[in-house]
């Protein structure tokens, strides 16, 4: 004996009337990329208010480049940078030996300065 076909139901249980979803709006249509790619719209400040074309810009004058290093430049930036770092030696030994002095004189309450 062959099996009876089992009766048809909603594939969805929770749609109670198909008719309800008939009656309903349509959604709105999914924009294409193209449209999204398409020039922005123009708003209402665009329509109301008259369009004026924009005057062309004349190329404005090229900065002066700088002129490259020379030798001479290199030369008097290494003595700069020379005397700076000669003279750290000799201000860190002042300071290490004029902290512990001002440091004596304010503890025995005299005035430093």
């Amino acid at each position: 004996m062959p099996n009876p076909e089992p009766p048809v139901t909603d594939a969805h249980p929770d749609r109670a009337d198909e008719g309800a979803e008939a009656d309903s709006p349509a959604a709105p249509t999914i924009p294409s990329f193209d449209s999204l790619r398409a020039p922005r719209r123009r708003t209402a400040v665009d329509v109301l208010m008259p369009g004026s074309s924009p005057e062309p810009f004349a190329p404005a004058a090229r900065a002066p480049v700088p002129r490259p290093a020379e030798y001479a430049d290199l030369l008097r930036l290494g003595v700069h940078v020379a005397r700076a770092v000669a003279g750290v030696p000799l201000r860190v030994a002042g300071w290490a030996v004029r902290e512990p002095a001002n440091c004596l004189r304010r503890l025995l309450g005299r005035q430093v300065g």
